[in-house]
């Protein structure tokens, strides 16, 4: 898929979603660096990130029976959301629940887990389906399950 199929791709995916926020979440893509910036140890290429996270989604659509379909798009797409900011705070992670938070994105209580620790291997791994199923499909992606770049 090239950038614009990506980025066409995920914006279908969250305008499936029925939740407050929605179009916020797209708009901000829209404006900020998500579908134009790579990522910082992987997928360094133009457009890298939004790649990354459609990547993410595919697999754990693939092998995550059992979650939520609409969480499975919250967690994959938006989890390096923090990505496209320098600002506001601690890690990506962290960054990506503060600018959720700011669009009024209602996010569930596994959904905030599987954000905010997707790459804190030490939180509980088995406590929450969804954080392992995306620190899994996100180690897919990048090929590395040792990476923790923040």
């Amino acid at each position: 898929m090239n950038n614009t199929e990506i980025r066409n791709r995920i914006i279908e995916i969250l305008e499936g979603l029925d939740r407050p926020g929605t179009e916020a979440v797209i708009n901000y893509l829209k404006t900020s660096s998500y579908f134009n910036r790579g990522c910082y140890g992987h997928h360094k290429e133009q457009g890298g990130l939004a790649k990354h996270s459609l990547e993410v989604y595919e697999h754990m659509i693939a092998f995550a029976e059992g979650l939520s379909s609409d969480s499975i798009a919250v967690a994959a797409l938006l989890h390096d959301l923090g990505k496209t900011t320098r600002s506001g705070g601690k890690g990506h992670a962290h960054r990506s629940l503060n600018i959720l938070d700011k669009l009024w994105f209602q996010l569930c209580d596994d959904e905030k887990i599987a954000i905010g620790n997707h790459h804190d291997f030490s939180f509980d791994f088995f406590s929450c389906p969804l954080r392992r199923a995306l620190s899994i499909a996100d180690c897919r992606s990048t090929g590395d399950w040792k990476q923790q770049h923040r």
